[in-house]
């Protein structure tokens, strides 16, 4: 499922991606579906 920025995720990410990282997609994505784009 979806990760939010509180950080409970990346303890149970298997590819242990950092929580800043994760952050930055959430954003991007966010962006996108702003802009019509995703």
């Amino acid at each position: 499922g979806g990760c939010t920025n509180i950080g409970e995720c990346t303890t149970a990410c298997p590819k242990g991606i950092p929580l800043d990282v994760i952050s930055r997609l959430n954003r991007d994505l966010l962006g996108a579906l702003a802009a019509g784009k995703a």
